[in-house]
């Protein structure tokens, strides 16, 4: 095995810098598949699916989890080896995908799991030798995930609502702790930490309401399913208000987070109506809301973080980056109506996949610095004032 470069700049240093960065290049490559002529490469709407959940999103996800381990065990970083495995898997996860028709079964189930069982793996590892029994939810996803790409591997329609729901699961989760503790911290200077108020039961209700939804799908109880996550939107949206997001407009690389977990509700709510009135809101156009714009964005806002200068302990949020982000968004507000809007004056649904691409080509010009040069500890936090191995706890 060739070994990482050991010099503190190497990009093999800091498990974000190679994930997050294949995240963004994924983002911008998933949608080209629909520019292919029909009959080439694999079932489009199927492949697209699967990259932007199991490609894009592993990635990030894989990358922010890696990256958070070390404030959680209070230890030292991931090693540069860990990290070059974690790469290479993803690599080798995309070409079984890829290449899974000419493959024996066997080799694409491996080549498609071998990324999620390594990352989950080091996650319970250091969940477990570092006492975080409560971090368990970690390897747990991220293992969950790794069985669904093998239930879409063959052929079962699950995967395709149950992984959306776990990130969304995961956006509470990390977002949904980040968010009000980076604006009751960024608050504390003025002596206005008080002001924030996270009613933490209400995610906790709300995870258990997509859950149930997910459940209640697999009986064919529709109505039941959409009102559960309905209910799921509502008890994010009232948690929301206590968190001060208003306030966080001073601070835009903090606004952005606050912005990203929005759509999380949003999704909820879009989702749980199109599934109770389906003639109102097609499902499949209600799904982008939880893709692009639940997971879209709060991908972009914390993967941003990591590139982000630092300016007496505060993050700045650059112009590329805040054009990536607007484009996310505005992706999503074109894509979820895109029934609605219609086709007569232009294409919205090649314009959403238009804003989407030049969104991540943006994002990864931005994060391209990141990628070498000392590894800026924390991450993803603007406090230098923790241990040089120490993350933000979420």
């Amino acid at each position: 095995m060739i070994s990482p470069p050991k010099a503190s700049t190497s990009v093999w240093q800091a498990p974000h810098r190679p994930l997050f960065f294949l995240a963004g290049l994924w983002g911008l490559v998933t949608p080209v598949v629909w520019l292919l002529p029909d009959g080439i490469g694999p079932d489009k709407a199927d492949w697209h699916r699967h990259e932007l959940l199991f490609g894009m999103a592993g990635a990030a996800a894989g990358g922010y989890l890696l990256t958070a381990l070390p404030a959680w065990t209070k230890k030292g970083p991931v090693s540069p080896e860990v990290t070059m495995l974690a790469t290479v898997l993803w690599c080798a996860a995309r070409l079984a995908t890829a290449f899974s028709a000419c493959l024996p079964i066997v080799a694409t189930a491996i080549g498609m799991s071998a990324y999620f069982v390594l990352i989950a793996a080091v996650l319970f590892r250091g969940v477990v030798s570092g006492g975080a029994a409560h971090r368990f939810w970690a390897p747990f996803a991220m293992a969950l995930i790794g069985v669904l790409s093998l239930l879409w591997l063959f052929g079962e329609p699950g995967p395709a609502d149950g992984v959306p729901r776990i990130f969304l699961v995961l956006i509470i989760l990390i977002g949904g702790r980040a968010a009000p503790a980076f604006t009751r911290s960024w608050l504390e200077r003025s002596g206005e930490a008080g002001l924030v108020r996270d009613q933490a039961g209400l995610s906790y209700l709300a995870i258990g309401g997509i859950f149930a939804a997910t459940g209640l799908n697999a009986a064919g109880q529709s109505t039941a399913e959409g009102i559960a996550l309905v209910l799921s939107g509502l008890a994010l949206a009232s948690q929301m208000r206590g968190w001060q997001s208003l306030r966080a407009r001073g601070y835009p690389a903090l606004f952005i987070l606050h912005l990203a977990f929005a759509w999380t509700p949003a999704a909820c709510l879009l989702i749980g109506f199109a599934i109770m009135y389906p003639d109102r809101l097609s499902p499949a156009a209600a799904a982008h809301a939880a893709t692009m714009g639940a997971m879209g964005t709060m991908m972009a806002a914390l993967m941003m973080r990591a590139a982000m200068v630092r300016d007496e302990g505060l993050l700045i949020l650059d112009r590329k980056m805040a054009c990536a982000f607007t484009l996310i968004c505005f992706a999503t507000m074109i894509r979820v109506p895109a029934d609605w809007i219609g086709s007569a004056y232009f294409d919205p649904i090649a314009a959403a996949a238009a804003c989407w691409m030049l969104a991540w080509a943006l994002f990864l010009v931005a994060f391209a610095p990141a990628i070498r040069g000392p590894v800026p500890r924390p991450v993803l936090s603007a406090d230098r004032a923790r241990p040089p191995q120490a993350e933000p706890v979420q």
